[in-house]
């Protein structure tokens, strides 16, 4: 035995003595002063030879109880969780007055769901802190009493303060004491104040696993990148860390890895075979990868083997399913959490984001009173309560096909105007899949980006998202919200209920690429200037990057995206993919593919099924999208990066001489006409300008040759020639806002009542609280002769411009006069009252008829 316990040390572990020699004494190893050594062997992940030193150790009469802390943590970490039960026990009966090891039995008795144990051991620690003075407490005391507080029902922020924040002052170094401060943050969704904490422990007591799994936890919901980064840094610290592999399984699922995932799940079950959350896990991965119910069940059950009633595993299970849009299903888990621990807080708040989700608000908002009630601290919670409130005051609008909710001020702004689209969108999409509806859908916006998020994620967060759809609910940002006038809110409506439509026709069964590809292809048809065109960004991440995703992995393109551009490429790659496949295989695969999905089959198999192999597949789209890459757009323009040698770009001279030899060069033409333009040479601009639009023609964004002659034009005063291009670019891009009220400034001029409505209802699409455009629109309908709609045009800029409402009651008075002559004298004393001197409204009053 001596022997063989040294030569496991001297091969595992540099660290135990400062030299070894070849004779040791077993007393002097096991001195208390190698207590630290060992604990780097259980940091590490040498969870057996720990756990053997440390037994051997408990045997020689090692008083130290450390030894027998580390001996049940080792054990514990490699499932034997009743072994640990039986030497607890006896560590207890020794050390009856030792908090930490109390605190141990309590958690080991919590994962074999022994609740007698775990009640007793919460009364020993009672009766053993009354046996010690406050001053004569050890940090880890301290550390150990806020954990039983919390068991008890203690408030946490009390806790933190009482506890915890003590354990840190009296030793900053104590990994124990940010460990439970930063997980009791995550348990309550205060992810920041997690995140702050677990970076503090870093910086006092340095890099640990554990700090770092947290710190990785910690921007779960806010920061892929830095969470990927540090699992990466815990798993280096500690191969065998369970709770990294396990948040590094989520994150694959979540990116439809699942193979990957079942490597990540296997390494904890390698060590730890009932592992309950590794289990929960593997049940999610063959749920979602349609694997087959029976391996879902059988997954279930054997992470409720140990405890029949463990709410972890049904409430992981739920939560997994529930973000891949699966929330019936994932609703149902939660509810059984509930069935088995009717006060677990968890399963509670992921069932009322699955409620709110599904449209089962008023459920919800109940559910979300409880927890704050129970739990003052759970931030999703208050958060949740503080969007209830602010949503009272919304506007509410029930019909048999939609239900809209909104601020009071949205809706007589563009709620109508939503409506109808939406019924178009209905009426073409639905049509078009084969859907009938059999409910309602919930559309809600939401004036504040704070109050969307929290309604969208449970949080804040989800900058630059316009709307999101969850399968017969959409949340939008409302249009006159930050992203006005960037943004088309048409535009996106009609994608989230495209969503609506294969969301539900599949039950929430398919990957988000397909989503994505058909909603963002279903824009386009719907109008060229809504979707995703060919840009020089995707045409370089195409040809010169390599940024093509195989079909097979594109969902992962959403969620690894290293920025902005290239998660946008991932929503135009899959529009193509879709585009291509109906080119190649018609509507009726696409129905097909929807169909098999819908039934529990996989994406990959579904493909194969309906187009033809996947390896196959992949390789002929890749070909197809870089020649279309080439040819359309930019197909007559030299893309080539020029030599050093060959141009100085910034040499008016050098770039003339390689223009002449290079006409087609776009970069040195890009430069060109930049230096043009700083030296006010406009005729020049125009001339370069013209060589941009011939070299890409399909470029119509603010940085492509028609808006600089557009601009060059504007400048000379060539008036005509520069509204021509205008229009040109109106008609391709639906984000424009400044050339639609450059239009609308010159057809109202002219009174061109035909072309002023359209460039009003595009400018409308992108911000309908402007006065402008709906200025525009008002007068372009009266002098058209559409009453009606001059009348609730009219009533918009009432609304929106109150300095000018003298004039628009005036209007509104005329409008009515020969429809409803009480609605007409009303606006009309409404506009004397507001200007006195108004000439024209006295007029209008002295021959009004009696």
């Amino acid at each position: 035995m001596r022997c063989r316990i040294l030569c496991l040390i001297a091969a595992s572990c540099s660290l135990l003595l400062p030299s070894l020699a070849q004779e040791l004494d077993l007393d002097r190893l096991f001195e208390d002063r190698n207590l630290a050594p060992v604990a780097q062997l259980l940091a590490k992940g040498d969870y057996e030879l720990c756990g053997r030193i440390c037994e051997a150790a408990i045997q020689r009469g090692m008083k130290a109880p450390e030894w027998r802390l580390m001996r049940i943590r080792a054990l514990m970490r490699q499932g034997q969780e009743e072994t640990a039960r039986d030497e607890v026990e006896l560590a207890v009966n020794t050390f009856p007055e030792n908090l930490e090891l109390l605190m141990l039995q309590h958690e080991n008795a919590i994962l074999l769901g022994r609740k007698d144990i775990a009640n007793k051991a919460l009364t020993a620690v009672n009766a053993a802190a009354k046996t010690k003075r406050p001053q004569d407490r050890t940090a880890q005391d301290w550390v150990s009493l806020g954990q039983a507080a919390l068991a008890l029902g203690a408030d946490a922020k009390k806790v933190i303060e009482q506890y915890f924040t003590v354990a840190q002052k009296k030793e900053p170094k104590l990994e124990a004491a940010y460990l439970a401060e930063g997980h009791l943050a995550l348990t309550k969704d205060d992810d920041a104040r997690a995140a702050d904490v677990f970076r503090a422990g870093l910086k006092a007591h340095g890099e640990t696993a554990l700090l770092r799994t947290g710190l990785a936890l910690a921007f779960a919901s806010s920061d892929r990148e830095k969470q990927m980064e540090n699992i990466a840094r815990a798993l280096e610290l500690n191969p065998l860390q369970a709770e990294a592999h396990l948040a590094q399984a989520e994150m694959l699922i979540g990116a439809e890895k699942f193979m990957d995932a079942e490597a990540a799940i296997q390494k904890v079950l390698d060590v730890r075979e009932n592992c309950p959350e590794a289990w929960a896990l593997r049940a999610a991965v063959a749920r979602l990868s349609a694997a087959g119910e029976g391996k879902v069940i059988a997954a279930r059950q054997r992470g409720l083997q140990r405890w029949a009633q463990n709410p972890e595993v049904d409430h992981i299970l739920g939560r997994v399913i529930s973000r891949a849009y699966r929330f019936a299903e994932g609703q149902a888990h939660q509810r059984q959490a509930l069935a088995f621990a009717p006060t677990f807080l968890p399963a509670k708040v992921q069932l009322c984001h699955d409620l709110l989700r599904l449209g089962e608000e008023d459920e919800a908002w109940k559910l979300a009173a409880e927890i704050r009630d129970h739990d003052g601290y759970n931030i999703q919670a208050h958060n949740i309560g503080l969007l209830e409130a602010q949503m009272k005051g919304y506007v509410t609008q029930s019909y048999d096909d939609f239900i809209l909710k909104m601020p009071k001020r949205d809706w007589p702004i563009y709620g109508e105007r939503a409506l109808t689209l939406l019924r178009d969108a209905k009426s073409v999409l639905a049509a078009k899949y084969g859907l009938e509806l059999k409910r309602p859908v919930m559309v809600e916006f939401f004036g504040a980006q704070q109050d969307f998020a929290i309604r969208t994620f449970g949080s804040l967060g989800g900058q630059g998202l316009l709307g999101v759809c969850f399968g017969t609910v959409i949340t939008m940002n409302s249009p006159g919200g930050l992203a006005h006038g960037r943004n088309n809110w048409e535009a996106t409506l009609w994608h989230e209920f495209c969503h609506v439509v294969t969301l539900t026709l599949t039950r929430n069964k398919m990957p988000r690429w397909l989503s994505e590809g058909i909603s963002v292809h279903e824009e386009t048809l719907k109008n060229p200037a809504w979707g995703m065109n060919m840009n020089a960004e995707f045409r370089q991440m195409i040809l010169d990057e390599e940024a093509i995703t195989p079909i097979g992995e594109l969902t992962s393109a959403f969620l690894n995206a290293q920025d902005e551009d290239h998660l946008m490429f991932a929503y135009f790659q899959s529009s193509r993919v879709v585009a291509w496949l109906l080119e190649r295989f018609g509507q009726d695969s696409i129905q097909r593919i929807l169909k098999d999905l819908a039934e529990g089959k996989r994406i990959n198999e579904a493909l194969a099924a309906h187009t033809e192999e996947l390896g196959k597949l992949e390789k002929e789209f890749e070909k197809y999208f870089k020649e279309q890459a080439q040819k359309q757009f930019g197909s007559l323009a030299d893309w080539q990066k020029p030599k050093p040698e060959e141009v100085n770009l910034q040499d008016l001279d050098s770039l003339k001489i390689y223009r002449q030899s290079h006409p087609n060069h776009l970069l040195a033409t890009q430069s060109y006409v930049q230096m043009m333009r700083e030296q006010e040479k406009w005729e020049e601009v125009i001339l370069a300008a013209d060589q941009l639009i011939r070299l890409v023609p399909e470029d119509t964004s603010v940085k492509s040759g028609y808006q600089i002659k557009a601009d060059a034009l504007n400048k000379l005063g060539r008036k005509d020639e520069e509204i021509q291009i205008l229009r040109y670019i109106a008609e391709h891009e639906s984000s424009a806002m400044p050339v639609f009220l450059r239009l609308i400034e010159e057809d109202r001029s002219q009174k061109n009542w035909t072309s002023l409505r359209t460039q009003a209802q595009r400018a409308i699409a992108l911000n309908p609280f402007l006065k402008t455009p709906q200025q525009a629109l008002a007068e372009a309908a009266e002098a058209e002769g559409r009453t009606e709609e001059a009348i609730e045009s009219y009533r918009r800029v009432l609304i929106l411009a109150p300095e000018t409402a003298a004039q628009t009651h005036f209007h509104l008075a005329q409008l009515h006069k020969s429809r409803d002559k009480f609605q007409a004298k009303k606006h009309l004393l409404d506009a004397i009252s507001l200007a006195p001197r108004f000439r024209e409204g006295h007029e209008m009053l002295r021959n009004w008829p009696p």
